[in-house]
């Protein structure tokens, strides 16, 4: 009787040990991504435990540029990518790299300054305020078929005009797009925040418009690699979580801008990108509140980049996108 008990109770404290184990039942998951505020709700779901709620331990892999992201999903490197959707990612879906998009990451939308054209001083003086008073000017971004590119595509065609009627002149990165409008290099220039509050203040550049004013766009999203797309229950798991994150994000940081909470989820971003705190509530980038990606947006940027000679072939957006894992998520978790 008396080595009964005690199986008994060995039995019962092994039992509770696994019970309580908090990594019992846990996937890793390695996620590629850039540190910038548009990454906040991975921030935040990785340090309030939304992820691992759901059964998922994210692990970031860390990016300096969008491009290395892609070429890590095709090699298998990592599960999930979040970035901007460029021309050089829409090529590698065209050559054969299965990916599904599945997710808002940020969009440039109406009341959010976080991407601006900056013409030089000399140009504001000489009365250039308008789209239309580059024509015949240089305009910096990044690089061809990057999401800059795109959007200077869009707003001239917004305005009658088009790629031609400008001088586009690729530089390479953020910096070097600021360093040439303020040394008068050039003309005008792609600039984000924070370091357009910065050229203002300075009085170095002026504002000739906000990008999310003139053009709503799905600017970056997160896409799943084909084999963690096969492994369905761990894919949705990953989205529930993305999503309870995305809903932190938006209650806090977006639709309520004060209290402890919304100084949390700065501080959060501060921390992981190593950026002021000050600099990063200047520019907070919109996201969808359940993290919904604005899917008929993508079909408009791959017959744009196509037509622009920017995407090898012709594609339809159902060839890249996939909503049935976010559709999957908030059946279970409700809005």
């Amino acid at each position: 009787m008396k080595r009964k008990v005690i199986l008994m109770g060995f039995v019962t404290i092994i039992f509770m040990i696994f019970s309580f184990n908090p990594s019992w039942g846990i996937t890793t998951v390695k996620v590629g991504v850039l540190r910038l505020s548009s990454t906040a709700p991975f921030f935040i779901g990785m340090d309030k435990g939304f992820f691992e709620a759901e059964g998922i331990k994210v692990e970031p892999v860390w990016f300096k540029a969008a491009a290395p992201i892609a070429v890590a999903m095709a090699s298998g490197d990592i599960d999930v990518g979040a970035t901007g959707l460029t021309a050089a990612l829409y090529n590698s879906v065209a050559q054969g790299m299965k990916i599904t998009v599945v997710a808002d990451k940020g969009r440039e939308w109406p009341g959010y300054k976080l991407t601006a054209i900056i013409v030089d001083t000399e140009q504001w003086k000489a009365g250039v305020r308008d789209l239309k008073d580059l024509k015949g000017k240089r305009v910096g971004i990044t690089s061809i078929g990057s999401t800059f590119h795109y959007i200077l595509g869009n707003l001239l065609e917004k305005r009658g005009m088009s790629l031609s009627d400008v001088k586009v002149v690729p530089l390479g990165s953020v910096a070097s797009m600021r360093d040439t409008v303020i040394t008068h290099q050039i003309e005008s220039a792609f600039l984000v925040q924070p370091h357009v509050t910065a050229v203002e203040k300075n009085q170095t550049a002026n504002v000739l418009l906000w990008v999310g004013d003139h053009l709503p766009y799905q600017i970056a999203a997160n896409f799943y690699g084909e084999k963690f797309s096969k492994n369905r229950s761990v894919a949705v798991a990953f989205m529930k979580g993305y999503i309870r994150s995305c809903r932190y994000y938006y209650d806090h940081a977006l639709a309520k801008k004060e209290g402890p909470q919304y100084q949390e989820v700065i501080n959060l971003i501060s921390k992981y990108t190593e950026q002021k705190p000050d600099a990063i509530a200047l520019a907070l980038p919109y996201m969808d509140r359940h993290g919904e990606l604005y899917a008929e947006d993508i079909q408009k940027q791959l017959d744009w980049y196509e037509r622009n000679g920017m995407v090898s072939k012709k594609m339809s957006s159902s060839e890249i996108v996939d909503l049935s894992f976010w559709k999957e998520a908030m059946q279970q978790l409700g809005k």
